[in-house]
């Protein structure tokens, strides 16, 4: 009911429309019992021969007797009720050779006002539905998109877009449809079953004598698919990471010839994933015949009963025409409510699985009072800096996983200054926590103990949209959207003027393989930039980072990966970006870290030496061990011992 409860509160703007969709709703139910009372007066008045005895109880306009237990009923009835339902006995009972023309009237009337109240609340509801889950659904996305770094690290790709996508739409189909049909088959099924203890409260007993045989089978089914679906949920999110996993390292699995290997463990899911499924679909498929078998021993035992009161004449068959009708007009009703239940189910499942991602904490959180920085200002200080990921940010560290390991700093009271415009290298070997360090910078996390300042304000103090709008990131794995080039260097923004564009590309050399393109800065490069090479995709994220024209830097690894002609490109456009900005940079290229005002080598977390290139060098520690194993093939300096 917590879920329910929580998912009627996005409804709340669309109250107009949930109105409206109810008020025809229950009119368009009602209608069902006036089709089923309408029976009687069919079968006896127009479909019967004049002349033929058609009822063996005396029937008509109520008595004076009757209109007297009316006048003394424990709820008074108001006096116009009283005269609407005399004139109405009146112009019903007058003139019964005409009678049959006045029951096709009103049964033609019925039938309109069923399509009209049909189409408002069909209509109506899928406004709400569709409404309301939109809501929803934006609200998760937006939830998503604002965590922070440790979130995504706990959770798969799959996870996130199964709850986005598959649980939003469950959810959808049980608002928009289900819901409705739970109130208009419940008011259905209420109406009719108020109708038949009127028409007949003996007859109707007898009906409902099997009437828990039909309830405990229901309340079972839903129960048993509850569980399946959310397993089947689970199994489908897992699918979804291995696909996705799969596309995007697909030259790696094509280059290891793991082709058979990932087809194995896509069998695997879709197993696993069929099994549940077939769990929820036998609970499915066994409910509509366990129904139909009971309703069907009900009714042989009514047609034996409804017999030997037409037989002794107390029954006329009318009469007994429109109680069948009413019967069998409950049946929809009652599948349909249990289909609802199933559906519903599998909607609160889903919902409690979107909820729980809603209702994970942002760590990294805004003060009230945050500030707006507006430039670098003194510059950047990590000021006695120690932080740890939590166990499952850990595991995709490379560093040791083990549960002695696993909540160790990955940075230890370090202590850092950049000066405004100053060029800042950071080396060291993997897992020395190069990468957690300048993540640290955007508050991509935030710091355990110390802090992190730019222009002596707490990162934690400022604005997130001001801190991180300072920064410019090119990075060695690019990011790059299905979009123009144009729109990728201009990213987010569409008022741009097209000279300022071009100017970025140029200054990024970019410019020219973007012309030689089919349709220049107009062609659509791909998921991924997958239609580019790898150094023009660096270089149209360099031209993005020169269009935004932060005063902040952060290059990660950018030209680790590229052939020698590449690299020397996007080196030089990386020097027209780093002109005049304060630049934190991790590379293992000699020529990045050469040019650098200063460096700083990191080890285990630690800052264990600072100084300018030849200075480290000449001091043989870490930087000079790193520098054997990694530069010595680039460039030895003359004479430098080994």
């Amino acid at each position: 009911m917590k879920v329910l409860r929580r998912l009627y509160r996005y409804l709340n703007q669309y109250k107009a429309w949930a109105f409206l969709a109810f008020g025809s709703m229950i009119i368009f139910a009602l209608t069902q019992t006036v089709l089923a009372a309408l029976v009687q007066p069919i079968v006896d008045d127009v479909l019967t021969p004049p002349g033929v005895h058609r009822v063996v109880r005396a029937s008509g306009a109520p008595s004076g007797d009757a209109e007297a237990r009316l006048r003394r009923a424990p709820l008074p009835i108001p006096e116009p009720v009283l005269r609407a339902k005399k004139n109405f006995t009146a112009w019903w009972s007058g003139n019964p050779a005409k009678k049959w023309r006045r029951v096709l009237t009103i049964l033609l009337l019925v039938f309109v006002v069923r399509a009209f109240t049909s189409f408002l609340s069909e209509y109506s509801f899928q406004k709400v539905g569709l409404s309301t889950v939109r809501d929803l659904r934006n609200q998760l996305y937006e939830r998503i998109i604002h965590q922070s770094h440790r979130f995504f690290s706990e959770r798969s790709t799959g996870e996130m877009v199964s709850r986005v996508v598959s649980d939003a739409d469950a959810i959808q189909a049980a608002v928009s449809t289900r819901m409705g049909d739970l109130l208009q088959e419940s008011i259905t099924l209420l109406s009719l079953i108020i109708y038949v203890f009127i028409k007949n409260p003996v007859l109707a007993l007898v009906s409902f004598v099997g009437a828990p045989l039909i309830i405990a089978p229901v309340v079972q089914f839903g129960k048993r698919l509850r569980k399946t679906t959310h397993k089947s949920q689970e199994r489908m999110a897992e699918i979804a990471t291995l696909l996705e996993e799969t596309i995007r390292g697909v030259r790696i699995v094509k280059a290891f010839t793991m082709e058979p290997f990932e087809i194995g463990r896509f069998h695997e899911a879709s197993r696993k994933h069929l099994r549940w499924n077939l769990r929820a679909q036998r609970v499915q498929a066994l409910t509509s015949p366990v129904m139909e078998l009971l309703a069907g021993v009900c009714m042989v035992a009514l047609f034996v009963y409804a017999q030997s009161r037409i037989a002794a004449g107390r029954l006329t068959g009318g009469e007994f025409a429109s109680f069948l009708t009413a019967l069998a007009l409950m049946y929809a009703p009652i599948k349909k409510l249990n289909k609802v239940n199933l559906s519903l189910n599998t909607a609160l499942s889903a919902a409690e699985r979107v909820f729980s991602m809603l209702d994970v904490p942002n760590e990294v959180q805004e003060k009230p009072d945050a500030v707006a920085l507006t430039s670098v200002g003194s510059g950047i200080r990590y000021d006695d800096v120690t932080f740890r990921y939590d166990s499952g940010a850990q595991a995709i560290l490379p560093v040791s996983s083990s549960s002695g390991q696993a909540r160790l700093p990955v940075l230890h009271h370090v202590k850092l200054d950049v000066a405004p415009g100053e060029i800042v290298a950071i080396v060291g070997g993997s897992g020395a926590g190069k990468s957690t360090l300048v993540n640290l910078l955007p508050r991509f996390y935030d710091v355990n103990e110390g802090r992190v300042t730019i222009d002596n304000v707490d990162l934690r103090d400022a604005t997130l949209k001001s801190v991180r709008s300072l920064m410019g990131f090119v990075t060695q794995e690019v990011i790059l959207f299905n979009d123009t080039v144009r729109n990728n260097i201009a990213y987010g923004r569409s008022d741009v003027d097209e000279q300022q564009v071009i100017d970025a590309a140029k200054a990024a050399n970019a410019h020219d393989f973007i012309t030689n393109l089919p349709r220049g800065y107009d062609s659509v490069i791909g998921e991924s930039g997958v239609l580019l090479s790898g150094g023009q995709r660096q270089r149209l994220a360099i031209a993005r980072a020169l269009f935004k024209d932060p005063p902040i830097l952060i290059l990660d690894e950018a030209t680790s990966a590229l052939d020698t002609e590449s690299e020397r490109l996007v080196q030089q456009a990386l020097n027209n970006l780093m002109r005049g900005r304060t630049t934190l940079v991790i590379a293992h290229r000699l020529s990045t870290i050469r040019s650098a005002h200063k460096i700083v080598v990191l080890d285990r977390g630690e800052i264990v030496e600072s100084g300018k290139h030849e200075e480290l060098l000449a001091r043989r520690g870490v930087y000079r061990k790193l520098y054997d194993l990694q530069f010595v093939d680039d460039e030895r300096p003359a004479g430098a011992a080994v």
